[in-house]
């Protein structure tokens, strides 16, 4: 996500526009934000660490027990 935010200021500042008056701090800001999409993205990765974590685990345990 922040290579993506990176990669589109970077953009921008080779179009010359992060110093142009034209275009204010605020829109600024509002281009180069997460879009819903790598919000979601984000939000579904986070999510999947800790399924992952019980995952492994169970999966340990599992083992563990089959072991005996």
């Amino acid at each position: 996500m922040r290579i993506v935010a990176f990669s589109r200021y970077m953009h921008l500042e080779d179009l010359g526009l992060d110093v142009n008056p034209a275009i204010g701090a605020e829109l600024f800001s509002r281009v180069v934000a997460p879009t819903g999409a790598e919000r979601m993205f984000f939000y579904a990765s986070v999510a999947l660490v800790p399924m992952g974590l019980v995952l492994l685990v169970l999966g340990w345990r599992g083992r563990a027990l089959a072991g005996r």
